[in-house]
């Protein structure tokens, strides 16, 4: 049996695509309004946070399920904000900002640029704008205290309650932690004084390492070797499941030296076949202030060269979590941003609006962009089956 298709087309004219159009600036200009104003909840599973301007990009989200505009429209706009809030942080917010008349294209030309730089003050009250002063701007005006402009951070979920800064510095070695032992033991990151040990070779059988084991009594021991045997894994995971012993293998892949032997300065016991020393003989030397992450071991050495910060968001959030995470990573990149080129300051809705002036210049070519794209539609030939 043959089916029969019908189809029909709908042309939009210029007018009809007009209407379109001032329905959608009425209603994006209304979503700005609000979040300025405090005005807007977001929901999540049953926790409530109120929206702030860095949530810009979750409020599209709200105004692509109520939008009245036609889908050609409306997907246009997203897109254009989407994509240049992807570029750069911020740029999204000013585009909707000047294409809805919140500021005006001349304003923006009769802002300049306060420096190059920001200043430690400027920076804060870039955060100030965009969080209104919630928990993730007072994270990272923290963060930007102990430098953060210049060093990486990690952004991640803890299993404790209380939301946890964490700021170690010193030199690197990479790897991972080992596979198995990790596959039930989930080490997301350890802060504390461990034994170093590192051993240039793999690690075959327990008993190599069982007199360092009985020696570090109730303290921890990192051992980073190029590799443990199963057994070895095994009977490190037991333990540490059990409480019995705090000892985590890291498989290296860089020991982040030129020098293997340099390691001895820092406080490890440094072992390797090349130059005839042995597993068993090993002994542990001193405590050294370490940070195991999943991908690297950050140590305190004699010349600390290096700074790696985290934030650790507790169980008390909740379903907040998740936006609490992506609202910190979100503020760092403004901070940044506006350490690199400065700031350019607007009044939106009696509000004083701190903004990165390298996202005032994205978005200022954004809102040329979607004008020309929207201005240019002479119909739109909608079709269905």
């Amino acid at each position: 049996m043959r089916n029969n298709r019908q189809s029909t087309s709908v042309c939009l004219s210029p007018k009809e695509l007009k209407k379109s159009i001032d329905i959608a600036r009425e209603e994006l200009g209304q979503i700005c309004d609000d979040i300025f104003d405090g005005k807007i909840a977001l929901n999540y599973d049953g926790k409530i946070c109120t929206a702030v301007p860095v949530d810009f990009h979750r409020c599209l989200s709200r105004w692509h399920q109520t939008s009245r505009t036609g889908v050609a429209i409306r997907n246009t706009i997203l897109s254009c904000l989407y994509s240049t809030e992807v570029n750069q942080g911020g740029s999204g917010l000013i585009a909707c900002l000047l294409w809805t008349g919140r500021i005006s294209p001349d304003d923006v030309k009769s802002k300049k640029r306060k420096g190059s730089h920001a200043f430690a003050g400027d920076i804060d009250e870039i955060v100030s704008s965009w969080s209104r002063n919630g928990m993730s701007g007072t994270i990272v005006k923290k963060l930007i205290q102990v430098g953060a402009c210049g060093s990486k951070v990690n952004l991640i979920e803890g299993k404790h309650y209380g939301t946890v800064v964490k700021v170690v510095s010193g030199e690197e070695i990479f790897g991972c932690i080992d596979p198995l032992f990790n596959s039930r033991a989930d080490v997301p990151e350890e802060s504390s004084d461990f034994y170093g040990v590192a051993i240039d070779g793999i690690v075959e059988s327990v008993s190599q390492i069982h007199k360092m084991l009985s020696a570090a009594g109730n303290n921890g021991i990192v051992i980073a070797a190029r590799g443990f045997l199963p057994d070895v894994s095994n009977t490190l995971l037991e333990n540490w499941l059990s409480g019995k012993l705090k000892v985590i293998p890291f498989v290296v892949s860089n020991w982040g030296t030129d020098n293997f032997l340099d390691l001895v300065d820092s406080g490890f016991e440094c072992v390797s076949h090349a130059m005839g020393s042995e597993i068993r003989r090993a002994r542990l030397q001193k405590l050294i202030e370490m940070n195991v992450d999943s991908d690297r071991i950050t140590y305190q050495a004699q010349k600390n060269t290096k700074t790696k910060m985290s934030v650790s968001f507790g169980m008390d959030l909740g379903a907040l979590k998740g936006i609490s995470i992506d609202r910190t990573k979100t503020l760092l990149a403004l901070a940044r941003f506006a350490a690199r080129s400065g700031i350019t300051k607007f009044d939106v809705n009696d509000c004083d609006f701190a903004v990165p002036s390298s996202s005032v210049i994205v978005g200022v070519r954004a809102n040329n962009s979607m004008n020309n794209i929207l201005q240019n539609m002479g119909g739109i030939i909608t079709s269905s089956k």
